[in-house]
């Protein structure tokens, strides 16, 4: 880990870490380098776990939306390539997402877009797969930007997604799609609940294991 010190007109002493996995440190004009020196000391725990999760997962660092990024879709990576166009349009094609991007169009709203589309279509064809293997019916569905909850029901049966779902393989949006659908038999955690989750995949645990060490970390890159 390479450790940089910004000094500038501030007040306050902030720590970020790079996406490369480096410790960026910006400071008020004559703090002394004693105090910097204790507050990475005192701050070591939080440090070393933001370095390890970048290592971990090294497409979770904040995005610049500009070529040759990284991204997911349906659990695997795909690399970015925007092209100027007089329409925006989004298609994926030998390992890359290419953007077609109009003038003065976001390449991050553009892409957004379309991945909650493609969540909508693909998280629908799941719906309709485990609703008919559970016999059960849900009143509607939508896409969210929630980043801290995949997936929800409520009373009236209406089941809402969110779109990062769309970055996970297959397996994993299965498991949340049979989650949310379980709900519409029981709108808590129980242990009947649980049941009916194995019932349509035994190894449900492994699988949302791995979302609740993984996902939210990767989420927040976007």
């Amino acid at each position: 880990m390479q450790t940089q010190i910004v000094y500038s007109k501030r007040k306050t002493i902030s720590l970020i870490i790079t996406k490369d996995a480096n410790l960026l440190i910006r400071a008020p004009f004559g703090t002394n380098k004693s105090t910097i020196i204790k507050i990475i000391q005192d701050k070591k725990a939080w440090i070393e776990k933001k370095i390890d999760e970048i290592k971990k997962h090294p497409l979770c660092a904040k995005k610049d939306y500009i070529d040759g990024e990284k991204f997911y879709y349906l659990g695997k990576i795909y690399e970015l390539k925007i092209s100027n166009a007089n329409k925006n349009s989004v298609f994926l094609s030998d390992g890359k997402i290419f953007i077609l991007l109009k003038k003065q169009s976001s390449t991050k709203t553009v892409l957004i877009n379309w991945y909650k589309e493609q969540a909508l279509n693909f998280i629908k064809t799941r719906l309709n797969y485990y609703s008919n293997l559970l016999n059960c019916t849900f009143k509607s569905v939508n896409i969210t930007s929630a980043k801290k909850r995949l997936g929800s029901c409520d009373f009236n049966g209406n089941l809402r997604f969110s779109f990062y779902n769309i970055w996970l393989d297959q397996t994993y949006i299965d498991y949340v799609v049979i989650h949310e659908l379980c709900h519409l038999f029981y709108l808590d955690h129980s242990k009947n609940f649980w049941q009916k989750v194995e019932s349509a995949m035994p190894d449900f645990k492994q699988k949302r294991l791995w979302i609740r060490k993984n996902f939210y970390i990767i989420a927040n890159s976007l």
